[in-house]
């Protein structure tokens, strides 16, 4: 068979990755697509996945996003096209869900992010199937237009995908003092659709009151955006270290105290890897993090004091073995979503069902 996958942001490359790399090894077919964004570019480069970029975001502005995917969607309807795919991959892309429904390829769609809305209603009502993780009800999924049968479940959260399997990344390290304590932050998806509305100053917050508090720690913060880099360069170059490339993001993980996320996959995967983790998301509703709290493996806060006084419990060797300890055996008890996908993809009968 013949897949299409378009891959839009980092987390997508290293959920994909492995799923693509099975699909080949069975003797399929696939194109991989994308658009033009700094950190998919340079993590494709240093993984030696080999996409076709066509098209850009299009930034921040509502109008401006709309314009760059009416563009992209032209450019890649004879890429796609020249390709005749059977299937398309996507984590709810709707360039890829638009162009498969209008060439008529069945789009799956892999999420777990019913919270994500905009994107959520301009893909799955196109899709075929969907895949998500088993703590995220059918019923959050039905306001898309998707049946249950419709809805296939695995028993893992998205960064057990890659924490599975041995590390492939070989990037330059982060230069950290062996001598101190490591936090490490990842600032938020700054042109999502559903951070509209939410205080554009609280990641400045965080950083400030982190720099206030925890100066004598190596302190790190990883960036999105390009103007997102800029400015925290400019703020807080002084006191942080804010790596201009790509890294390993797995890698630093691991070599740090505490781990405070603003988004949602790098705040899994802290709390998988066993790094004490801090939620500094702003909104709520998360399921992944939801489910994180409940077994002991995040701590969440919307208040730059309280997240000073979680950080120093983090610190604690106590708290810092519980995490340890509990992480490996949660991801252990997951199954590898990447088996459970290409299980679905191979599968000729599911996409002749309607």
């Amino acid at each position: 068979m013949r897949y299409w996958v378009d891959l839009l942001t980092p987390k997508q490359v290293l959920f994909f990755q492995p799923v693509v790399g099975e699909l080949r090894l069975q003797g399929h077919e696939v194109l991989m697509t994308s658009r033009h964004y700094r950190e998919v570019e340079q993590l494709a480069s240093l993984l030696g996945v080999d996409l076709t970029y066509v098209g850009a975001r299009g930034g921040k502005d509502a109008v401006d996003q709309l314009r760059a995917s009416l563009e992209r969607m032209n450019a890649l309807l004879p890429v796609v096209g020249k390709f005749h795919p059977d299937v398309s991959l996507s984590v709810a892309s709707a360039d890829c869900a638009r162009i498969s429904f209008g060439i008529r390829c069945k789009h799956v769609a892999v999420s777990d992010s019913p919270h994500s809305v905009i994107a959520g209603k301009l893909s799955l009502p196109f899709s075929h199937h969907l895949l998500t993780p088993w703590i995220i009800p059918y019923i959050a999924w039905y306001h898309y237009g998707l049946q249950r049968r419709e809805i296939t479940k695995y028993k893992a959260l998205d960064p057990a995908a890659w924490l599975k399997r041995p590390p492939v990344r070989a990037t330059p390290e982060v230069k950290l003092d062996a001598g101190k304590p490591t936090i490490l932050v990842r600032l938020e998806e700054s042109y999502a659709p559903y951070m509209m509305g939410t205080d554009e100053s609280w990641p400045d917050k965080v950083l400030s009151k982190l720099a206030t508090d925890y100066r004598a720690c190596n302190l790190v913060a990883l960036c999105r955006y390009q103007d997102q880099l800029e400015r925290v360069q400019e703020k807080f170059g002084d006191v942080f270290l804010v790596p201009d490339r790509v890294v390993d993001g797995a890698g630093l993980i691991r070599r740090s105290d505490v781990f405070i996320g603003m988004g949602g996959t790098m705040t899994t995967e802290a709390a998988l890897i066993g790094v004490p983790t801090i939620s500094a998301y702003q909104g709520h509703g998360l399921y992944t993090e939801r489910y994180l709290r409940s077994i002991g493996l995040l701590l969440k806060t919307h208040h730059v004091d309280r997240l000073s006084h979680l950080v120093k419990k983090c610190l604690t060797p106590t708290y810092k073995r519980h995490c340890s300890r509990k992480a490996k055996k949660v991801l252990d008890s997951m199954e590898d979503p990447v088996e459970k996908i290409v299980n679905y993809l191979v599968k000729r009968e599911n996409f002749t069902l309607h």
